[in-house]
């Protein structure tokens, strides 16, 4: 009896310490809340970079989403290389793709010249990693200093990397030296969440504030925190039929714009293997169509440029206000039927845009399995095409990387608005 009772208390210490590593390094989602105390809150709070992005439990909740990212390094920069910013800064630690902490912060001006990471590293695991550094002379965890070196040719630039532990946070900067946090500016009081994006300036026309990242009735969802209501932004093809993706761009005024940037929209439709426009011995595209105001255009069709040399041009028309192009006279009635739809949502006349309460700023509906198959397509059959741009394969390629881990939801959809200021990101029935 007594050796059963010993062979017992042996399984419970097991199935504890089993449980503080599932529960403290496995992959899992686990939201969490700044600690108003620690340098990640107290370096979002300061005001001193342009953008921050904190993530509670980075080992957990990165690594769950490993499971669906194949290739994180790639999939960020696709990501940046589509939104025209520098690719984020993940420099490693150790062994490990993110430090095992209970909380990590990235912040950094837009360019990407100047950042600051700061992780609150677990204290045992912080001692054996400093330790582990200085015994093998590596700067990443036991600090000094780092050349970097980025870009090829003559092109290359080099960058001191700043590493350094204080009280158990280790932190990296780039640019100039360790900022001066002053006085919080505004502190986090947030619900917990999964993640939080912190704008000090607009960006695109997106506004400043704090964007968090959690479940919302199962769905994963990023949105803007407002005291004020979300405006309601209907599905401009509900009750017709729905694009694999739709994708409208409403009227902005960017400071950094010497005029309006006027709507435009962009849809890309349901196509089968062999059906859409066809392109001779190069196999066809998938129906597709583009609408903009008269005398303006933002958006471009895939292989336009080759459309006009073989087909002497595409389909066109105007309807509520739009001038529309599509790929073929199929997609061109599709897109005619969407178009007074589109109006209503974001009006094509810039002045009443602009003037407009709860106007559209970006908006985005989205199939994520289809759309995945349709933009592989269309990455492929312009591989094929000796003159078309290879800048225009890497888009489409990008387009390719985002849009695949993604491919298990049912739908996701996007609204932002400017009056008032709004943004939600949802990822509907992601399996």
């Amino acid at each position: 009896m007594k050796r059963f009772g010993k062979l017992i208390l042996f399984l419970l210490v097991i199935l504890v310490i089993a449980g503080h590593i599932l529960r403290s390094y496995w992959p899992r989602e686990r939201p969490a809340t700044p600690d108003p105390d620690g340098l990640p809150a107290r370096l979002m709070a300061s005001g001193t970079y342009e953008a921050c992005f904190w993530v509670p439990y980075p080992h957990q909740n990165v690594g769950e989403l490993s499971e669906v990212v194949d290739d994180g390094s790639a999939w960020l920069e696709a990501a940046a290389r589509v939104a025209g910013v520098p690719p984020p800064v993940l420099p490693s630690f150790g062994p490990f793709a993110v430090p095992p902490s209970k909380e990590i912060v990235v912040c950094s001006d837009l360019d990407g010249e100047r950042f600051f990471v700061a992780a609150d590293v677990y204290p045992g695991l912080g001692a054996v990693a400093k330790a582990a550094g200085t015994v093998a002379d590596n700067p990443w965890l036991a600090g000094g200093e780092i050349t970097e070196s980025r870009g090829t040719g003559n092109a290359v630039v080099e960058r001191v990397l700043r590493v350094a532990w204080n009280e158990g946070v280790w932190t990296v900067t780039g640019g100039d030296g360790p900022p001066v946090l002053g006085p919080v500016k505004q502190p986090l009081l947030h619900p917990r969440s999964l993640g939080i994006v912190r704008l000090e300036r607009e960006l695109s026309g997106f506004s400043d504030g704090d964007y968090l990242l959690r479940r919302r009735d199962g769905d994963l969802e990023l949105a803007r925190d407002s005291s004020e209501p979300v405006p309601n932004v209907p599905d401009p093809a509900e009750g017709g039929e729905r694009p694999v993706l739709l994708a409208v761009s409403g009227a902005s005024w960017p400071d950094a714009e010497p005029r309006p940037l006027p709507p435009a929209a962009f849809a890309l439709f349901a196509t089968g293997e062999g059906e859409g426009a066809k392109f001779g011995p190069f196999g066809s595209l998938p129906g597709a169509a583009i609408f903009h105001p008269p005398g303006s255009k933002r958006f471009s069709l895939p292989g336009e440029g080759l459309a006009g040399l073989i087909a002497g041009g595409l389909p066109r028309s105007e309807v509520a206000g739009w001038q529309i192009l599509a790929m073929d006279s199929s997609s061109l009635r599709k897109a005619e039927t969407l178009a007074p739809r589109l109006s209503e949502l974001a009006p094509p006349d810039v002045t009443e845009a602009l003037n407009r309460d709860s106007g559209l700023l970006l908006g985005l509906w989205l199939q994520p399995r289809p759309a995945v198959l349709l933009v592989a397509r269309v990455r492929k059959f312009l591989e094929k095409v000796p003159i078309v741009d290879r800048q225009q394969v890497r888009n489409w390629k990008d387009w390719e990387t985002l849009l695949m881990p993604i491919a298990r939801c049912e739908q996701v959809t996007l609204a932002a608005t400017q009056k008032p200021a709004s943004f939600r990101l949802r990822l509907h029935g992601c399996r």
